[in-house]
């Protein structure tokens, strides 16, 4: 009883949303749709994918086709849900609608949900050109930051190196270096250690744990990794097992819908642990 009297009033809800709008002219329609969607939306509850708030979306975008917000918010729910095909032609729509705002946004998501580096680091790009004097941070975190990310994945590390580097001073030099995404001292540490400079790398994870408040599987991980490759398996031991730890503690780098970039798994640190004690127990170090 319960369920359909809520369904029969978010029925009533759209409905006088978009009642009589064929009755309605031109000056009118443009002025019912400037109301704040966004809020509408929230305040009765309509989440985010729900056939209520998609159709809601499409009532708003007959009053108005180039309520750009709303065009991105519609793409969304096909995104999340793996459809591809209707995300990128509902979100196109929204980067020609407001491109300044919306296509570096665009990168975003075809870094994180789509590993497409190449797609990314265009939008990242033209970012640049559409706002000249200004950095644009989709996701809270600046384009040179994001562009840092799609290099390491493309393992293009020269790249990786130079825009985590912008980024990272960029935000010392405006807010100081609290200010700044462990993320960004720990994937900076993973492309000069992929590089093999071995020489920059404990900075960078010296600097990564201090802001993780020293728990951080992954940047554990490659202090693992490094010791490892100057052949102190004894300290990399203890790396690993600390790493391990923390994974268990809940400490490692994780998302929601997609993965990390550069994401480490406990079956990596198992593994590792397992090859570091292998020339141990032959010397009959390890029981």
């Amino acid at each position: 009883m319960e369920k359909s009297l809520k369904l029969s009033l978010s029925l009533i809800l759209i409905c006088c949303l978009s009642c009589n709008i064929e009755y309605l002219s031109k000056e009118q329609r443009e002025k019912r749709a400037e109301f704040k969607w966004g809020e509408f939306l929230d305040a009765h509850g309509y989440r985010q994918g729900s056939p209520a708030n998609m159709k809601a979306l499409e009532e708003i975008l007959k009053l108005n086709p180039n309520q750009c917000d709303a065009i991105r918010e519609l793409s969304i729910p096909y995104l999340k849900r793996g459809m591809p095909e209707e995300w990128k032609s509902i979100y196109d729509r929204a980067v020609e609608c407001d491109a300044a705002l919306w296509q570096p946004w665009r990168g975003y998501l075809y870094l994180y949900f789509y590993r497409d580096y190449e797609k990314a680091i265009a939008d990242f790009n033209a970012s640049d050109s559409l706002t000249p004097n200004h950095i644009d941070s989709p996701q809270g975190h600046s384009v040179d930051y994001w562009r840092g990310h799609a290099y390491l994945g493309a393992k293009d590390y020269d790249n990786s190196i130079r825009y985590y580097q912008k980024h990272i001073a960029h935000v010392t030099a405006e807010w100081g270096e609290d200010w700044l995404e462990p993320d960004a001292f720990l994937n900076l540490g993973i492309a000069f250690y992929e590089k093999k400079a071995f020489d920059k790398v404990s900075e960078q994870l010296d600097k990564a744990l201090h802001h993780y408040q020293e728990k951080s599987a992954d940047t554990k991980y490659y202090y693992a990794l490094l010791e490892q490759e100057k052949g102190n398996h004894d300290r990399a031991l203890i790396w690993v097992g600390a790493a391990i730890e923390d994974f268990l503690q809940g400490n490692s780098k994780k998302r929601p819908y997609n993965e990390e970039i550069r994401q480490v798994y406990l079956e990596q640190l198992i593994e590792l642990e397992k090859e570091l004690k292998k020339p141990h127990q032959k010397a009959g170090f390890v029981n």
